[in-house]
């Protein structure tokens, strides 16, 4: 019988977490898809921890539309547990985090926004395979909700809209877009020796049949 045991929290790391995302992402109402890739550094204190993440991203559709952004994230680890794994003879700890974002996009050196949001993010940590390493391995999947104000709604907007530009006047939209973002994310990092001890390989046990 398999159960749900121990509480696994993120004070048991020894360094800051480095990761590394592919996101996609639906801009404004117009519906223009972006692509791109992120790193982030975040720093946990038990429950809480502080993000810093920087992202390149372009249209699908039109490669002249591009942005850079810079970006500042506070999150709280909402809940965690430990959960036996599927393939291996070792538990792996389940986290869901909650998290507020700050960003500032750049489109181009006279284009430039700012967006604020919200985000949830479902981890899956382990150890490593090495026995004696230290180290610690993450796999994320999040969902972010942004609000952006500025001039970049149009650029992103032009990579959808196929109207001349006489009417695209008429119809013009508010100078603010809603952004989702769905991404991939793996992270690594060094923890202490008794939060490893909960994901080390394990003897058979009867209980778990």
């Amino acid at each position: 019988m398999m159960t749900m045991t121990g509480v696994a929290a993120a004070e048991g790391e020894r360094t800051p977490m480095i990761g590394a995302a592919v996101t996609y992402s639906e801009a404004g109402e117009r519906q223009a898809a972006l692509v791109g890739g992120e790193l982030e550094l975040v720093w946990w204190s038990g429950r809480f921890g502080l993000g810093a993440e920087a992202a390149a991203r372009r249209a699908v559709d039109d490669d002249s539309a591009r942005s850079l952004a810079l970006a500042g994230s506070a999150r709280v680890l909402v809940a965690d547990w430990l959960w036996p794994s599927l393939l291996e003879p070792r538990d792996v700890e389940v986290g869901i985090e909650l998290q507020l974002i700050g960003e500032r996009t750049w489109w181009s050196r006279d284009v430039s926004s700012d967006a604020f949001g919200v985000g949830a993010a479902f981890r899956m940590r382990g150890g490593s395979d090495w026995e004696l390493s230290s180290l610690l391995a993450e796999s994320r999947l999040f969902v972010r909700v942004m609000r952006s104000t500025g001039a970049p709604s149009d650029v992103v907007a032009r990579t959808a809209d196929a109207m001349p530009a006489a009417m695209s006047g008429m119809f013009a939209q508010p100078d603010h877009a809603i952004t989702v973002m769905v991404g991939l994310g793996a992270a690594f990092g060094a923890g202490t020796r008794n939060y490893l001890d909960r994901f080390r390989l394990h003897m058979f046990d009867m209980s778990r049949e």
